[in-house]
């Protein structure tokens, strides 16, 4: 396994006492039964039928065993959970628990539980966006594109933070660096003898012109997801004549975007989002 990877930021992120601010907290939600890890924590307002969902998919390298559900931008959660959104914080298989495709499957299968359940919840099984933050803006791409076509996994909106969208691109020229580690890690070996599975486990590989609307956010300044990776999976989509948005954020390095106007980006394009 890789060595664990320390970051500044990761523990000092400002918590939210949802039901201290008015909101509904279900601290653990099982959704499969397959693993410990698949449950889910939710967080949505009092009154409304037919909530949207915004499904939140934490990071981690897909392996940190730190960076789980409290890892996550509570105010921007309590924001839109204010607004009427039902939001799903999603726990998933790490990759010592199970390679790729294991926690993409996860993913898969919170969807489909809350779709399964969308008149017990009170929720609009019809419009579900997902959202995630590097390792997790990965799974919730690779779940916009659905590109092993669950009828019921599908999604209507994805945000991805700082997503490694191309694993061999990035692996490659890395060579021994920390994301290629990672990306062995993921899927379970050298990535010499998975290029398949690298390939398939990268949402530009998946590309077409039916995808759901994107926003995509990068910092300029990311030292191990480069910013390269969200452009050109961008100019992808756009190429695909897809609906997809990028904001680039100039001296930004990896993590939580701060500041209100990226708050509101990311409610801006909910808002402007229909169901497909």
């Amino acid at each position: 396994m890789a060595e664990t990877i320390e970051y500044d930021f990761l523990y000092d992120l400002p918590r939210v006492d949802f039901c201290g601010e008015g909101l509904h907290y279900v601290p653990r939600m099982q959704y499969g039964r397959e693993h410990p890890r698949q449950f889910m924590e939710c967080i949505y307002r009092d009154g409304g039928r037919e909530r949207p969902v915004v499904v939140w998919i934490h990071g981690g390298a897909w392996s940190d065993e730190n960076l789980t559900l409290t890892y996550r931008p509570e105010r921007l959660l309590a924001t839109l959970a204010r607004l009427g959104y039902y939001v799903a914080c999603i726990e998933y298989r790490l990759a010592q628990h199970a390679p790729y495709p294991a926690a993409y499957h996860d993913c898969q299968t919170a969807v489909k539980y809350l779709r399964s359940r969308q008149k017990e919840l009170g929720i609009d099984g019809s419009r579900i966006a997902v959202f995630g933050e590097s390792a997790g803006a990965h799974l919730a791409c690779l779940l916009g594109t659905n590109y092993n076509r669950e009828p019921e996994a599908q999604v209507q909106a994805v945000i991805s933070w700082y997503a490694p969208s191309d694993l061999m691109e990035q692996a490659v020229a890395e060579q021994n660096g920390q994301l290629h580690h990672m990306v062995e890690d993921f899927v379970g070996g050298e990535i010499a003898q998975k290029e398949d599975l690298v390939r398939e486990a990268s949402p530009g590989s998946h590309i077409h012109a039916d995808l759901p609307p994107f926003l995509l956010m990068h910092g300029a300044a990311d030292e191990l997801v480069d910013c390269g990776q969200s452009e050109r999976l961008y100019r992808q989509m756009k190429d695909a004549g897809c609906d997809a948005e990028l904001i680039i954020v100039p001296g930004q390095g990896h993590g939580f975007f701060t500041g209100q106007e990226y708050d509101d980006a990311v409610v801006d394009f909910l808002l402007g989002v229909r169901p497909q």
